[in-house]
């Protein structure tokens, strides 16, 4: 869908929810009672309650929850500790035996609907088993916004950030995502070039920031474990840098947007990932847009290569580097926005970091020096130079015409697998023809 058409549907949606009736709502979390059942043994679900991320509860495949309320539940919140495989809901209701079957989309945060209203539902771990965190049940009502309502992947984002850590994405890209995602609707997609998975909080403090901003669209997480680095030339040791060159190559293809917003070629901060990152999309933008490039060579499969050879060459219209000094634009976060009762975009990213809570004693968001989250340069452009210095807008120049049709097919739900292999073929899965 063009982006113009999105913003009309979305000024149409907020004026339907302003004019919603006074009376209406947030749901109340209901109190549970949680009967845990693993190879026929009985036990407490009480940590499961406790909205404590470091709490956990671990079943095997055989393994159940078991949640019985007073009221009806309507919806379930789920927080996992590690992404799960596919899992089963059942019902009862009105006499009725229903299941659902969830998980499909494998978040890490999940909210479910029930497809009826039911005082008793089992939840049934999935061929793998799992680790959860919390279980949240809410009885009527409007969803409360704390509860996170991700949507698939963008089929075809408007924008793309390309971040390397959890928390880059508001320390250096500042209002990015509660200006265009949260205030204008544009469909943003975000990924991430290295994972948190051996840092427990820190996935959960990704999606929480995100939320808080504006973001709906699920993130993409590679495989490339964190590792700190102080220079480019070691940053390139780190990992297989042919399948960092893919995923990035791929991502372009995949998502087909009209504007990148990368890192600092120095790293900010001088961190090497940071600069990895940004090196490999100066070239990326280039191989991305040539149909030749490692098209004969044999890939691995399940690899970024593989994902990328499959999808079709494409153009991005505009990158845009942080800190970049050619072509420079300082953008205004400090707009009040009203998708966020008035607050401007500045403030909410540093609402969006004050979720990620492991890394308050390190960093804040900013705006003086390389910490400076409005400066920008436009690296790369086939549509002409901004000439909005004074309001500058990253889509300035782009037209309708510039927003691709192309649509990929939807693959098959992904069989269960481990947290980091899920997070390997989550997005080649989603392209995969």
């Amino acid at each position: 869908m063009r982006r113009f058409i999105k913003i009309a549907l979305f000024i149409c949606l907020f004026a339907a929810l302003t004019a919603a009736p006074a009376f209406a709502q947030d749901a109340a979390v209901l109190d549970v009672e949680l009967d845990v059942i693993e190879d026929g043994q009985h036990w407490s679900g009480a940590k499961l309650l406790d909205d404590k991320w470091t709490s956990k509860l671990s079943l095997n495949e055989t393994g159940s929850v078991e949640i019985t309320a007073e009221e009806d539940i309507c919806f379930l919140y789920i927080v996992w500790d590690r992404i799960p495989g596919p899992w089963t809901l059942a019902e009862e209701t009105n006499g009725s035996a229903l299941e659902m079957q969830c998980g499909q989309e494998l978040f890490l945060h999940e909210y479910v609907t029930l497809d009826a209203p039911s005082k008793h539902v089992t939840l049934k771990a999935p061929a793998d088993g799992c680790l959860l965190c919390d279980i949240f049940c809410y009885g009527a009502g409007d969803v409360p916004a704390n509860v996170q309502q991700w949507k698939p992947y963008c089929e075809d984002a408007d924008m793309l950030l390309i971040s390397t850590h959890a928390d880059d994405e508001h320390l250096f890209f500042g209002g990015t995502m509660p200006t265009y995602a949260g205030e204008l609707g544009y469909d943003v997609q975000i990924a991430y070039l290295t994972h948190h998975w051996e840092q427990p909080v820190r996935p959960h403090e990704l999606l929480d920031g995100l939320w808080t901003v504006g973001m709906t669209h699920y993130p993409v997480i590679s495989t490339f474990t964190d590792y700190y680095s102080d220079n480019l030339e070691h940053a390139k040791t780190l990992w297989d840098l042919d399948e960092v060159e893919a995923y990035e190559v791929m991502l372009l293809r995949r998502f087909k947007p009209e504007v990148v917003i990368d890192h600092d070629v120095n790293g900010e901060y001088g961190h090497g990932a940071h600069m990895l990152n940004t090196w490999v999309l100066q070239q990326a933008i280039e191989w991305a847009a040539d149909p030749s490039w490692r098209a004969g060579e044999t890939a691995a499969a399940g690899s970024y290569l593989e994902a990328a050879q499959k999808l079709p060459a494409f153009q991005v219209s505009k990158v845009y580097l942080h800190l970049w000094p050619e072509n420079a634009v300082h953008m205004n976060w400090d707009k009040p926005l009203e998708r966020f009762d008035g607050k401007t975009a500045f403030e909410m990213a540093v609402e969006g970091f004050a979720c990620h809570a492991s890394q308050q004693q390190w960093f804040k968001v900013g705006r003086k020096g390389v910490f400076d989250c409005m400066a920008f340069g436009l690296y790369y452009t086939n549509v002409g130079v901004d000439t909005q210095l004074d309001d500058p807008d990253f889509f300035e120049n782009i037209t309708e015409e510039d927003f691709s049709d192309f649509m990929p097919e939807p693959a098959a739900p992904p069989k269960p697998m481990s947290c980091v292999a899920t997070a390997a073929f989550i997005l080649s899965g989603l392209i995969r023809q």
